[in-house]
């Protein structure tokens, strides 16, 4: 081992001795700790005590400021009956309604507070809450129903109605304080049970629905009195016609104005109670309908064949109504009851219209001599016009009787199967009375053609068309031509020489030269110009005596009748100048000539 020089000798025991002190101070540090671990540990054992009772005291404290801060709050739920009877006392209209509202909204959410905490010291102030929330909640209600009534004075139906307006509902402004009021009565008095608040909901409605429901019936007042006073007041000596009551304007209000008011409720109430404030809203006109109905329809018992169509626009018109109504609410029934007794009369009016029409033609002893159109005939297709005017509602009514009554959409057996809606009927009538066949025809052929014009002007072409009423019809006008045409056809049979005339006698020579009559056939000659103009005298004189209401009829006939001038100026042309001119009465100018008169 080298020996270290003497200078790095001495920096190395100057280290070590550096390093003794260290170790040294290192001992002391370490036994300093050791005693100050001891300590500590002393001190630990002696504060540990200390702070387990203040964390008691502690608690303590935050309990008793708990406690007090109950305790204030408590004396001021009791003394809040102090503060706000003052305004509840004086109402709404002297304090204002926010300021009321404040109150009360403070007096209901105090209740609820007391009464929550279930102290019995407290039940005197919950009493007297209880009480004065129940005058807040009068005095709101009243409040509420007089907001209601400042727009709820009646108006005048048949202004809206003729000038196409809408009904009127409540104005933006009325419409908010209205709603806040009805909140507090729906929801903020009767926060505290929910029996207090399905109480203050219905009150809130029954409020509702008593003045709109009067504001209502007094707006309709006048045309339901007016409805019942047209009828009892019309003439019925004549058969109602479309528009002669005012039940259309009736049933044109009752949906206006049923409208406008679920617009309201809309705005008003919560959804679920929609149906239920409109239900009882309209009750009360609804009422007053049903009593309306119900006049009308003793009125019409009591005249039935003149009224029956009463019966049918009431219910065409309401129907109609209901349905639009119904869509829009939900309500799908709220007219059905009251239309029950006249859909009854209506019903049964069918029957009544029937047996009318059966003692009339039974009780009918002639035709007109002139055979013009009969009245029988007229007063059926008038009746028949009538009922095309209500087409949904005896569509409905002849399906609602069920098969074997006229049950379709239409009713071609009401208008044209049953005779005594046929003019069939009056054919019938007119051979038993009228032995003279020209006048009956003629009597056919006029009623006919005014069944063909009343069908085509009123509306009957739709309903005939499905039941071949139509085909019937001019079944009807054929027939009746060709029993007028008969007499005429046997006037023509006299200008037929060849089926009584013998074959040598009518050989004609090449030249053109006229037959050569035997006397016993230029008797036969005679006696057919003699015959002819005998019923072709009457029949000019016949046709001429009667009357034709509708020109296209004579002019039909005239042209069927023409028929007999060509077979005339042929057997005139071959055989007047065989015969006398005392026995050819017309040459073919003066027949022609008479045949035009009839024109």
């Amino acid at each position: 081992m080298a020996v270290l020089p003497e200078e790095e000798a001495a920096e190395v025991e100057v280290l070590n001795e550096r390093l003794k002190k260290m170790t040294g101070i290192t001992d002391k540090i370490s036994r300093s700790l050791t005693k100050l671990s001891g300590s500590a540990q002393q001190v630990e054992m002696s504060v540990q005590p200390i702070l387990k009772q203040t964390g008691s005291l502690t608690a303590l404290a935050g309990n008793i400021n708990s406690g007090i801060r109950e305790i204030d709050k408590t004396m001021k739920l009791l003394d809040l009956v102090k503060r706000e009877e003052n305004t509840i006392r004086k109402g709404p209209q002297v304090v204002g309604l926010p300021d009321y509202l404040n109150s009360v909204k403070c007096l209901s959410e105090g209740l609820a507070a007391l009464q929550s905490t279930g102290l019995k010291s407290a039940e005197k102030a919950v009493k007297e809450m209880t009480l004065l929330l129940k005058t807040g909640s009068v005095q709101l209600e009243d409040q509420f129903k007089k907001t209601l009534a400042q727009d709820s004075t009646p108006c005048e139906p048949l202004h809206f109605i003729t000038k196409k307006l809408p009904f009127p509902t409540f104005t933006p402004e009325k419409l908010k304080t209205i709603a806040v009021i009805n909140e507090f009565l729906s929801s903020t008095i009767g926060t505290t049970a929910t029996s207090q608040t399905q109480q203050a909901q219905s009150s809130a409605i029954n409020i509702y629905a008593d003045v709109r429901g009067t504001y209502i019936s007094s707006s309709l007042s006048s045309l339901s009195q007016g409805c019942v006073n047209t009828a009892t007041r019309r003439n019925t000596a004549v058969p109602y016609e479309k528009g002669d009551n005012g039940i259309s304007h009736y049933a044109q209000a009752l949906e206006g104005i049923f409208s406008a008011e679920y617009d309201n409720i809309q705005r008003l109430f919560k959804p679920n109670l929609w149906l239920k404030a409109y239900t009882q809203t309209t009750q009360q006109a609804l009422t007053v309908f049903s009593n309306t109905v119900r006049q009308l329809n003793k009125h019409i018992v009591s005249f039935m064949i003149t009224d029956c169509y009463l019966a049918f626009d009431v219910i065409e018109c309401v129907t109609a109504t209901a349905t639009r109504l119904g869509t829009k609410t939900g309500e799908k029934n709220e007219f059905v009851e009251a239309l029950k007794p006249i859909r009854q009369t209506a019903s049964a009016s069918f029957y009544e219209i029937l047996e009318d029409l059966k003692r009339k033609g039974n009780s009918m002893a002639s035709v007109p001599l002139d055979a013009t159109v009969s009245d029988y005939t007229q007063a059926n297709m008038a009746r028949l016009r009538r009922l095309t005017d209500y087409q949904t509602a005896v569509a409905g009514l002849l399906i609602s009787l069920g098969d074997k009554n006229w049950n379709s959409p239409y009713s071609p057996t009401l208008a044209a199967n049953q005779q005594s809606f046929d003019v069939g009927a009056d054919e019938a009538k007119g051979k038993m009375y009228i032995k003279k066949q020209q006048q009956c025809a003629v009597f056919m052929v006029n009623n006919v053609a005014y069944v063909e014009t009343s069908i085509k002007r009123g509306g009957l072409v739709g309903v005939l068309s499905l039941g071949g009423g139509i085909a019937k019809v001019e079944k009807w006008r054929k027939k009746a031509v060709e029993e007028y045409m008969v007499p005429w056809k046997e006037a023509a049979g006299y200008l037929l020489d060849m089926t009584y005339t013998s074959k040598a006698a009518i050989t004609v020579a090449a030249s053109g030269s006229k037959p050569s009559l035997t006397s016993k056939d230029k008797e036969a000659i005679k006696e057919k110009f003699k015959n002819f103009n005998t019923l072709f005298d009457t029949l000019i004189s016949q046709h001429k005596s009667y009357v034709f209401p509708d020109k296209e009829v004579k002019a039909m006939l005239f042209k069927e009748i023409t028929f007999i001038s060509p077979l005339y100026g042929r057997f005139w042309d071959k055989y007047h100048e065989v015969v006398k001119d005392k026995h050819v009465k017309y040459d073919v100018t003066a027949l022609q000539s008479v045949l035009a008169s009839c024109q």
